[in-house]
């Protein structure tokens, strides 16, 4: 799909859901409610579904004071297809994704946006292309609070800077795509997400593909938004299988993935670490041993599956 650039709004906001979660999308729209009039703004909503709603009965929209535009996609295509399909219907030169499962503090807009609206540097090469945010998971039940340390999404209760590193400068290589802001002519230059990316890690192939072509991200505390912890063991089992996948998929985009290996190694120190003294610590170290084992189990179930698929 050809990139085109858009010149009659500043920023389009892509909320991708599966399900319209009613509770959840006003709690989202109310925590972004003071700070849309600040900028030319539209919001997408995503919605996936094979039945679309002919009528979409909203009762957030009266509070959201900007454009919002209901957009159905078909379902189950992949996270990396839902994010291509918001850049394809998107107006705006800067896209920001939020999570539907989300909420945002009260400067979090102008905390993504400003650094891309207000970097005046000439050169491309030096310029700020990418903002990201990482995410604050507010206190659950022990064990989401354990799983919250382990420093995923966004950096979990351990922070960003703990599990990507940063420089002094605030730069980094990984852009958590749940929360972030991209110039749209980033999309021009290294592509889209990759749809092949079915089971996850989308953004730590698309931050890989942005290292390679020299793109600045910039990470920006205060543009934290807030997400729930996984509060069960089944959606934690779920979601590092996925994980699992997802590694095999990587690696067979990126071939050398030591380097990763090696970042995964520093911020599991950096988890034990933070987390040494206090009374989570042996359930932390106890979820960090399995989410390595799950892993494992879903990275081999991946690969067999598409060997499998193969022999066919």
């Amino acid at each position: 799909m050809k990139i085109k650039m858009k010149n009659n709004l500043n920023i389009s906001i892509i909320i991708i859901c599966d399900q319209l979660r009613r509770e959840k999308l006003l709690r989202l729209f109310l925590s972004l409610q003071s700070q849309l009039s600040l900028y030319d703004t539209e919001i997408l909503l995503l919605h996936e579904s094979n039945t679309p709603l002919e009528k979409p009965d909203f009762p957030e929209v009266p509070i959201v004071q900007t454009l919002l535009r209901y957009i159905n996609i078909p379902e189950k295509q992949g996270i990396p297809f839902n994010r291509n399909k918001g850049i394809e219907f998107a107006q705006g030169n800067i896209i920001i994704f939020i999570d539907d499962d989300c909420w945002v503090q009260e400067k979090w807009l102008p905390a993504l946006v400003d650094p891309l609206l207000n970097d005046k540097t000439d050169k491309t090469d030096k310029k700020i292309m990418a903002v990201t945010g990482g995410t604050v998971i507010p206190s659950s039940n022990f064990f989401g609070d354990c799983v919250s340390a382990l420093g995923f999404p966004g950096g979990g209760s351990l922070g960003f800077a703990k599990v990507w590193k940063v420089s002094p400068e605030g730069m980094t290589t990984h852009l958590s795509v749940g929360n972030c802001a991209i110039r749209r002519e980033v999309f021009q230059k290294v592509g889209l997400f990759d749809e092949s990316m079915k089971s996850g890690a989308e953004d730590t192939e698309f931050s890989y593909r942005l290292e390679q072509a020299g793109i600045f991200i910039k990470y920006v505390p205060d543009s934290f938004a807030y997400h729930e912890a996984r509060t069960s063991w089944n959606s934690f089992i779920h979601w590092q299988l996925r994980r699992g996948k997802a590694n095999y998929q990587f690696k067979k985009k990126v071939g050398n993935i030591q380097p990763f290996v090696k970042l995964r190694f520093w911020s599991a120190k950096n988890i034990l670490r933070e987390n040494a003294f206090n009374r989570k610590f042996p359930l932390v170290f106890g979820l960090l041993g399995a989410s390595v084992v799950l892993q494992q189990m879903g990275y081999f179930q991946e690969k067999w599956t598409e060997r499998t698929n193969r022999s066919k």
